[in-house]
């Protein structure tokens, strides 16, 4: 993605810039004139659609990005982490003790409606332009999917949603009569949006190298597919899971470890990445997640630090080759550099004494100044070993035990651990999402699996934190940590407030719902 992301800022001064509200509903644009004058050639549509690709991660690290880390900290797998600088605005959202008015909350759902109203834009004026029809119909397919993307993450965090599909909706009165579509509605436009664009994006194997990083028809199915997942479409989300499975496409990477590289952007697992580098000339189109997530002693923030319950998981299944690429920890090597043969987590500023070794860069691979948005780490939003474990669970909801053992095997197979391949019933069950957590640790999954994974309609997340979690109790009765139980800066009981009736959602800006006079309501609780 590299176009699009050095040239967002370019076309943020030349096209959007003006942003004066904190409302989603009052988008950056100026007026129809200076619309009209930039979809005047196929270049500079191409150029407007990168700009919706921006508010993937967000322009720069508050935005959106960092929210999903806030997300990964209200999990048994994170503790919030930095005890060195008091933040109630983000340690609090891990602990469950949550206020609507909450800046990163809000953040996340301006920018997300930002990144609509411009794949909104894109697919209003692209038709008009006169260029190649099969470029045309490429980049109304990669809107219709960005736009479904951004409505997939809203859903997700914030339940229904108000649905905006043009830009004259955004304008007076109009603003002020918007509602909140259902869970339902949100999730079927989702659908229907994807569908659509399926039909006309390429192959990832049918770009050019320069152009790696946009949409793919794999990603385009994946996201599909884990609709469907959340939706309980098994059947569905099995058919779906299977043509990514049938594109040959992708494949898992031989070693575990060479998934987060950063020498292998796009490589043969990445199904729909963020790439990232580096050019002095542009603020923040570098990634951000090694600082936040880095230590404190590391030029890191200290943010969304591995638990020592994450730690066991691994242990408990003998897991070393995943446990070694994925938590680094304090007085031990860093599996992969060299250089450090005791890495210090600063055990007494940061919570656990662990940090993420997907986020991090080895000493010798970081760019000089090695600063905050100017890393070159990609972030993969979807990657194959996910895509074939939403199908080992679509499967076996869906009554296809073999194939869901055939699914989870290759995955094992990857980190040599051995499928036990007469599991059945709720022990298959278990087994397939207990190995969505080990694969996909840290990768902003574990709370949107907790929340949906249901064990007699209820939701696990509710079985593992509430003051009687398997988690809040394994912190406050069992562990003997020597990192956690002696750096109580973060409460040990994190989680303990945990609710089901309020936190399966985090609450609605306040601000939307005084803009809306009402008209969109707050979540139950806040």
């Amino acid at each position: 993605m590299k176009k699009i992301v050095i040239l967002f800022s370019l076309i943020l001064t030349v096209t959007i810039s003006g942003c004066s509200k904190e409302e989603f509903l009052d988008q950056p644009l100026r007026g129809r004139q200076q619309l009209d004058d930039f979809f005047s050639s196929p270049e500079n549509a191409e150029l407007f659609v990168n700009s919706v690709y921006s508010k993937v991660n967000g322009e720069s690290w508050f935005q959106i990005e960092f929210f999903r880390q806030i997300c990964e900290m209200s999990t048994d797998d994170n503790w919030a982490g930095n005890t060195e600088q008091p933040r109630p605005d983000i340690s609090g959202i891990a602990a469950y003790n949550v206020f609507a008015g909450s800046f990163y909350i809000n953040s996340f759902w301006e920018n997300t409606y930002i990144g609509i109203t411009r794949a909104n834009i894109a697919l209003e004026r692209i038709p008009e332009v006169e260029m190649d029809e099969t470029l045309k119909s490429r980049l109304l397919a990669e809107a219709r999917f960005l736009r479904a993307w951004y409505y997939y993450d809203l859903v997700r965090n914030y339940g229904g949603v108000p649905i905006v599909t043009t830009y004259t909706e955004l304008l007076e009165p109009a603003i002020n009569d918007k509602v909140r579509s259902s869970v339902d509605e949100v999730y079927d436009f989702v659908e229907s949006e994807l569908l659509l664009a399926i039909e006309d994006l390429p192959l990832k194997s049918e770009y050019a190298t320069k152009d790696l990083g946009r949409i793919t028809k794999g990603a385009g199915q994946t996201l599909l597919a884990k609709t469907y997942l959340y939706r309980e479409k098994w059947a569905l989300a099995q058919d779906i899971a299977e043509d990514v499975i049938e594109l040959g496409q992708y494949q898992l990477e031989p070693k575990f470890e060479d998934i987060f590289s950063v020498y292998n952007h796009h490589g043969v697992e990445s199904i729909f990445e963020v790439d990232m580098i580096t050019n002095p000339q542009f603020a923040n189109i570098g990634g951000h997640i090694s600082t936040t997530a880095g230590t404190r002693v590391d030029q890191g923030f200290g943010w969304c630090m591995p638990s020592s319950d994450l730690e066991n998981a691994y242990l408990s299944e003998g897991d070393e080759i995943r446990l070694r690429s994925t938590i680094m920890k304090h007085g031990e090597p860093v599996y992969g550099d060299p250089q450090v043969t005791s890495f210090d987590a600063a055990p007494d500023r940061n919570k656990s004494g662990r940090t993420s070794r997907k986020a991090y860069i080895p000493l010798a691979d970081r760019e000089d100044p090695y600063v905050r948005g100017q890393h070159p780490l990609p972030v993969i939003r979807f990657r194959y070993a996910d895509l074939l474990l939403v199908h080992a669970e679509a499967a076996y909801f869906a009554g296809d035990e073999s194939a869901a053992l055939t699914s989870l095997k290759m995955i094992r197979d990857r980190v040599e651990l051995e499928t036990n391949m007469g599991l059945t019933g709720s022990s298959l069950r278990d087994a397939i999402w207990k190995e969505r957590r080990l694969e996909l640790a840290l990768e902003q999954q574990r709370l949107f699996d907790l929340r949906r994974q249901k064990v007699n309609g209820t939701p696990r997340i509710a079985t593992i934190l509430g003051p009687n979690g398997t988690f809040v109790k394994y912190n406050t009765e069992v562990s003997t940590d020597p990192f956690e139980t002696t750096n109580l800066g973060e409460p040990q009981d994190k989680g303990a407030l945990f609710d089901p009736s309020v936190h399966l959602l985090w609450p609605i800006p306040p601000e939307e719902i005084q803009l809306s006079r009402g008209n969109i309501t707050q979540n139950p609780g806040y």
